[in-house]
């Protein structure tokens, strides 16, 4: 029992030295002091631990490190691109949702638009994803996953045929997609359940 409640300490204290070294290295860095990094070099740093950690499902700590980089270079917009990825990974689609729509008429980020889509899907506005997936597909008309995800929204909105158009122009492409889009053509005209991706995994 002893050594039990020994393990379990040692492991809270653990945690608690390694926030508390990350709120120092986020202290200094404010101060200017990146330990002989470019600002530039840390706040990029600061960037990949968000999205790695997002990926994780470690949302707390992946806001910190993207809020801190935000706080470091606050006109960066690639800063703010990721954090509205981390806030849609999080769960909150509308508000990720509003923050891509900052980006989707902005040439150098692309793929806002299929991910405003993806936010659209997670919370049940299929018509809207249809009409950002078509959107994305004709400036990347040789994407397979984005024409699979187009024919799962076109499907879950009640358009069969357009659901089938968007798999037969996704095998068309012959991507690595051409298995998911098979599976999801015979799912389209046997009528049965189609289960949507999950948004934002990429």
């Amino acid at each position: 029992m002893h050594c039990w409640i020994t393990k379990k300490i040692f492991k809270k204290m653990k945690h608690n030295i390694f926030i508390v070294f990350l709120s120092l290295l986020l202290f200094l860095s404010g101060r200017g002091v990146v330990f002989g990094q470019s600002a530039r070099a840390y706040v990029d740093q600061l960037d990949k631990n968000a999205v790695y950690e997002s990926k994780k499902g470690n949302y707390p700590l992946a806001f910190q490190y993207i809020n801190k980089a935000i706080e470091i270079q606050p006109k960066r917009m690639d800063l703010y691109y990721h954090r509205a990825m981390i806030i849609g990974r999080a769960g909150d689609y509308g508000k990720a949702i509003i923050e891509f729509s900052r980006f989707v008429s902005n040439k150098k980020f692309p793929h806002a638009v299929r991910l405003r889509a993806d936010c659209y899907m997670a919370i049940g506005m299929y018509e809207r994803a249809v009409k950002d997936y078509l959107s994305f597909l004709k400036d990347a008309p040789r994407d397979g996953k984005v024409w699979s995800y187009l024919a799962e929204a076109c499907f879950l909105v009640g358009n069969t045929k357009a659901a089938l158009e968007a798999v037969q122009k996704g095998l068309a492409i012959r991507s690595h997609w051409s298995d998911r889009l098979r599976i999801l053509h015979e799912q389209i005209i046997s009528g049965k359940q189609i289960v949507p991706h999950k948004p934002l995994t990429n």
